[in-house]
């Protein structure tokens, strides 16, 4: 309890004055589906002040229901290539602290489109590393003075396993995968940049994550092709790890820093 509200309580006015809000603050990009979404749901439950980011909010409906159930969830449009909507953005909450960046916007070409050696496509690989490397750094840079201003000064870049050069084993997705070891380098050296100003930047591999409960389906054939394979191979992360996600940014100190980090807390190699 605030010192203030104390004081109020003691001389009966707690009812002429409310309580005066403490909640941090998170913005979270790509958040209309998938991690994004669910890590939303999850910052908003724990009573997080949310922004909420996303191309397109007029068709993000999941999202638009997410925000009209939190109060504390505000819905915004972002695409993190655009730059000059990026500035607009930081603009509007100008001398507004947010404790957590989360930057999970990204291409994730396992998904989209047609990525192998051999058969590249050359417009969609501009598409991936100009999203998930270059506007990620764009975002961060121009918001840094908002994560600065707050109490726990956390950037926390959503990367994944495939970014790992270390544990190569499969040709598959090379955009994606150079556009994640390319994020981590990228943020890596951002990290170092801004550490004076006490602010930390952690690389996060999130995994994928079971968001949509696809492992008690009764009926897997119901699923996409690729979803029946993940779901076969005990490949999903069970949808907690958001939540251990969030504990674990949480926890993150400027010695993190160095640290490529799994969603469950244990360390991957670069």
């Amino acid at each position: 309890m605030s010192v203030l509200r104390l004081i109020l309580v003691l001389i009966g006015l707690t009812m002429i004055v409310p309580e005066i809000a403490t909640a941090r603050r998170v913005l979270v990009t790509g958040s209309s589906q998938g991690h994004g979404l669910a890590f939303i749901n999850d910052y908003a439950e724990r009573g997080w002040t949310v922004i909420a980011t996303t191309r397109t909010p007029a068709t993000a409906d999941r999202l638009n229901a997410l925000a009209d159930k939190f109060p504390n969830v505000a819905v915004e449009e972002l695409d993190v290539t655009d730059f000059a909507e990026v500035d607009a953005l930081a603009q509007k909450y100008a001398n507004t602290p947010i404790d957590v960046l989360n930057l999970n916007g990204a291409i994730n070409t396992f998904r989209v489109g047609r990525n192998i050696h051999g058969e590249t496509d050359y417009a969609l690989m501009e598409q991936v590393l100009r999203t998930n490397i270059t506007g990620q750094l764009y975002v961060a840079e121009a918001f840094l003075e908002h994560v600065a201003a707050s109490e726990q000064k956390t950037i926390a870049v959503m990367s994944a396993v495939g970014g790992s050069i270390t544990n190569l084993r499969s040709s598959m997705a090379p955009s994606y995968r150079a556009s994640k070891a390319g994020l981590n380098m990228l943020m890596r050296t951002y990290g170092e940049a801004v550490k004076g100003r006490g602010v930390i930047v952690a690389v996060i591999a999130p995994g994928t994550i079971d968001t949509e409960n696809y492992m008690a389906i009764e009926d897997p054939a119901t699923l996409s092709e690729r979803d029946q394979r993940m779901v076969a191979a005990n490949a999903y992360a069970p949808r907690h790890a958001i939540g251990k996600m969030i504990d674990l940014i949480d926890g993150l100190t400027l010695d993190d820093i160095g640290t490529f980090h799994k969603w469950d807390g244990t360390t991957l190699p670069w």
